[in-house]
């Protein structure tokens, strides 16, 4: 006997979302270890009950976007920081060692 993949309709909503988002049906049942059937059957069920929810994953897409965006602009801009630090650094390393040489005495 198959077992049942029980559910809160809630979850069975995201699930369909998943699907109507683009991926196909056999890779999101696989991904959450059903039959693919059950899933194109919620997917029937479900489709109109999910525009908000449709939403509020593009938006939270869009979201991620901005972060990614965001991010990588930032790692930029550390990258570049960290460049100029280790110029300074090198800089201030000159300056030390012809300080030394000039003035031996010096600390």
């Amino acid at each position: 006997m198959k077992r049942r993949f029980r559910c809160p309709v809630q979850v069975k909503k995201e699930l369909v979302v998943e699907v109507l988002s683009g991926y196909r049906t056999e890779v999101v049942a696989r991904k959450y270890g059903m039959a693919p059937k059950t899933l194109s059957t919620w997917v029937r069920q479900y489709q109109d009950e999910v525009g908000d929810l449709m939403v509020k994953k593009r938006d939270e897409e869009e979201k991620t976007k901005q972060n990614a965006a965001k991010f990588k602009e930032l790692e930029e801009k550390y990258d570049e920081a960290m460049k100029l630090l280790g110029q300074k650094e090198l800089e201030n390393s000159i300056l030390r060692d012809l300080v030394k040489k000039k003035y031996p005495d010096w600390k």
